[in-house]
Parts: structure tokens; sequence; C-alpha cells
């Protein structure tokens, strides 16, 4: 989802994130960075702790499974985030994206800490904050089809969740607000 969401912003309203002087090639490189810092690092983290038996299934179905990958997430976006800002105004859109994100992450693995919640949902709820407040917010027309298309994948990844009886219509709600409170939120700083 972070790829996602920056891909966007990159090639359909550069301006917003503060990259609309960056060449194709640079803008590539960014996202090679998002994609292997909040996706490839931490899915192979899961696969080495299921290779270990230190977790039971690569699909954490168990809380106690999502305990660690998700710190190693919030680590690694957080780190990402933070160098990303070190880097210079340019690049600062893009560390507010990374670290908002990074808060979701939290937020998500500290309910999960008791109760399970759907991260899919939060994933997909933080597309549709970040695309509806940064529309109205630059008054940026480009933003309505991703925003709509962020619509129509939620309800297709809410309803997977539930056909697949991975979390109840309680926890995929509340994954789906937390992802849309956080994300609209954090557009008040990009």
């Amino acid at each position: 989802m972070p790829t996602a969401l920056l891909a966007t912003l990159y090639f359909v309203c550069p301006y917003i994130i503060g990259i609309d002087g960056s060449s194709v090639k640079a803008k590539f490189i960014l996202l090679a960075f998002v994609f292997a810092y909040t996706f490839f690092f931490p899915s192979l983290m899961v696969l080495w702790l299921y290779k270990r038996k230190s977790i039971e299934s690569i699909t954490l179905e168990k809380l106690s499974d999502r305990r660690f990958p998700y710190l190693f997430s919030i680590i690694s976006s957080g780190f990402l985030s933070y160098f990303l800002y070190q880097k210079g105004p340019q690049l600062q859109g893009t560390a507010i994206v990374i670290g908002f994100i990074a808060v979701t992450i939290l937020i998500i693995a500290l309910v999960s800490l008791k109760w399970q919640i759907s991260a899919h949902a939060a994933g997909i709820g933080g597309l549709i904050g970040a695309f509806f407040m940064l529309k109205f917010k630059y008054d940026e027309m480009s933003l309505n089809t991703p925003f709509f298309l962020a619509i129509i994948v939620a309800g297709l990844v809410l309803s997977s969740r539930l056909k697949l009886n991975a979390h109840t219509l309680l926890q995929v709600i509340a994954g789906l607000l937390v992802g849309i409170i956080v994300s609209s939120f954090g557009s008040l700083f990009i």
C-alpha cells in the first residue's frame, strides 16, 4: 500500500509530495526503497521467522506471531522515514507519508497485543484517507480516479478478509477506521 500510494502521488500529482522536479528514474529509485523497506524486508523477516519455527504460519494468524513482524515493520518504516527526512526538503513529503504508515503499524501492533485487527483493512483505509484528504486540501481533481479505485479495492479486500474468515466484521471495520483516521491526519502535514 505505501508503494501504491507514493507511486500515485509521484506520477499523478508530484507537487503535493514535493517531488515534481525529480526525474522518472529518481522516482522509481525512491519507490524501490519504499517497496524494500515497507514490504520486501518485512516479508523476508516473516519468512525467516517461519523457517526458524518462531511463528506457526506466514499468514500470522495468531496474535503472538504478529508481535515481532510488526515491531520489525515499525523499525524498518521508521528508519526509512528518518533517513529520507534528513536528506532534505524534497524528500520530506515522502518521509512524512512513511512516518505515518509506521504510526499506523504501531497502532495495529498495540491493539494486536490483546485483540486481532485487520492490517489489510488498515492499509487500504490509509489509501482512502490519504487520497480523500489530499484531494480536498490541494483541490486536486486528478486524485478522483485513484480515490474511487481505492474504494473499489477496499470493498474487494474487506469482503475477502470476511469470506476467508480471517477477521470478524468488527475487526475489519476497526482496521479500516485506523487507516483512514491516521492517514487523514497525516495528510495535514504534507
